[in-house]
C-alpha cells in the first residue's frame, strides 16, 4: 500500500488526466446556471466570520461582475485540476426558472469531537437512502465526500424539473432520519429560496475536498465487489456512466418539469377589440378566431398568463376573467403585475432585434 500522500497524488493524478472530459460531462449534465457558482477560498485567503469561524467559500463571481462573466467548460477543468482548496467549485442547485437538474442528501460529519453523528450511522443512514431510492427505479451515485464519515448521495435526470417538486420528493426520501439514528435530517440540495431568479444554495463539484487531502470516492454496491468504495478512474467511470432519471420515472414520483410562461395582451391578442377602448371593465367584442385552441395547444407546453392595461385595476381583471370564462377560454392567470416570460405576445408591439437604427425606422413605420 503506497503511503498516504503518494496515494493521494495518484489519484489527484486520474482526475487531472480526466480533467477536460469531466468538465464537458458536467457542464451537459450537472450546470443548472452558469451566472454564480460556488469557489472555495485558498487557505491564505480565508478570513474570520462574525461567529469566530473562517469564511471558507464565496458565491462567484462578485457582484460588479454578474452578467459579465460566466462560468465556462474551461473554468470547471480547473476545478477537476485543482492543486488546493482555492480551485474547488460548487455548482448551484436551480436555474433562473426554478428548475434543476439533480438533488443531493448531503450528510455531514464535520466535527470529530461531536459525539452525536457518526460515521457509522451516517453511513447506515446513506446506504439506506441509496437502496430505498434504487428500489424506485433511480441509480443514485453514493460518494464518500470527505473521508471522515461525510457522505453525498447524488441523482440526475435527463431534463431540468421544477425545483420545488425536487426538493418535496427529496423530504420525503430522507423522512425516516429519525428512524435510521440520526438526530436531524440532513442538508438537501435544491435548498434555499425557491423564489423568481434566486441563486439558491450550491454543492460542491464532485472532485478534490476543499481542505482534506481527499478526492470523492463511489460506493460499489456489486455483490461481488472486492471494495466498497471506487476512487480515481473507477469512480470517474462510475459517475460518467450513471443513468440519468426519465421524466417518465420522476412523474411516477410527482416531479415534473417547470412550465415556462407565455403572457399574452389582451385586447387584439384575445379579445377582438371591434369596438376600441370604452373602460377597464367593458368588454363588448368576441374573441379573436380560433384563440380558445390555440390557448389550449399553449398550455400544453407552456403557463400562459394573461396581462394587460386593464389588469391594474380590481374590476379590470375581474372583467377579463369574467370574460374569458363566458368564451370557455382557460388561463393560468390573469396577472396584476407585468409577470417574467419567456415570450410576449402583444399586437401592438415592435421587436428589438439588437439595432437601434432598425428599431427606430420600425417604430416610424409601424401603423395600427
Amino acid at each position: 500500500m503506497p503511503e498516504p500522500d503518494e496515494y493521494f497524488e495518484r489519484i489527484a493524478d486520474e482526475w487531472r488526466e480526466r480533467s477536460a472530459e469531466l468538465a464537458a460531462w458536467s457542464m451537459k449534465t450537472l450546470v443548472n446556471r452558469t451566472d454564480v457558482w460556488g469557489r472555495y477560498l485558498g487557505e491564505k485567503y480565508r478570513k474570520a466570520n462574525h461567529q469566530g469561524g473562517l469564511n471558507k467559500a464565496i458565491t462567484a463571481p462578485f457582484k460588479q461582475e454578474r452578467g459579465k462573466i460566466f462560468l465556462q467548460e474551461s473554468s470547471l477543468e480547473k476545478h477537476f485540476k485543482a492543486r488546493d482548496g482555492g480551485g474547488v467549485l460548487g455548482l448551484h442547485t436551480m436555474a433562473s426558472n426554478g428548475s434543476s437538474r439533480w438533488f443531493a442528501i448531503d450528510i455531514d460529519l464535520h466535527d470529530d469531537d461531536d459525539l452525536s453523528v457518526t460515521r457509522e450511522g451516517n453511513f447506515v443512514a446513506a446506504t439506506s437512502w441509496h437502496a430505498k431510492l434504487q428500489k424506485l427505479g433511480f441509480d443514485p451515485l453514493l460518494m464518500d465526500s470527505n473521508g471522515k464519515g461525510g457522505f453525498h448521495l447524488l441523482v440526475i435526470f435527463s431534463k431540468p424539473m421544477s425545483s420545488k417538486l425536487v426538493r418535496r420528493f427529496a423530504d420525503q426520501i430522507v423522512s425516516d432520519y429519525d428512524r435510521l439514528g440520526l438526530d436531524n435530517p440532513p442538508d438537501l440540495f435544491p435548498g434555499g429560496s425557491f423564489g423568481p431568479n434566486s441563486h439558491g444554495s450550491w454543492l460542491r463539484l464532485p472532485g478534490r475536498h476543499h481542505t482534506k487531502q481527499h478526492y470523492h470516492r463511489v460506493y460499489d454496491d456489486e455483490p461481488m465487489a472486492e471494495s466498497k468504495w471506487l476512487a480515481g478512474h473507477e469512480a470517474i467511470d462510475r459517475i460518467m456512466s450513471v443513468n440519468l432519471a426519465s421524466a417518465e420515472l420522476l412523474k411516477k414520483h410527482g416531479v415534473e418539469s417547470v412550465r415556462s410562461t407565455i403572457c399574452l395582451d389582451f385586447d387584439g391578442v384575445i379579445h377582438s377589440y371591434q369596438s376600441g377602448w370604452m373602460g377597464e371593465d367593458i368588454i363588448p367584442d368576441p374573441p379573436i378566431h380560433r384563440v380558445d385552441l390555440a390557448i389550449k395547444r399553449l398550455r400544453k407546453d407552456y403557463r400562459v398568463v394573461v396581462y394587460s392595461s386593464r389588469c391594474r385595476t380590481l374590476e379590470g381583471r375581474q372583467a377579463i376573467a369574467d370574460w374569458l370564462a363566458k368564451h370557455h377560454i382557460e388561463v393560468d392567470e390573469v396577472c396584476d403585475t407585468k409577470p417574467a416570460a419567456h415570450v410576449y405576445v402583444d399586437d401592438r408591439a415592435v421587436r428589438f432585434s439588437g439595432d437601434w437604427e432598425q428599431t427606430i425606422e420600425d417604430i416610424y413605420g409601424f401603423r395600427k
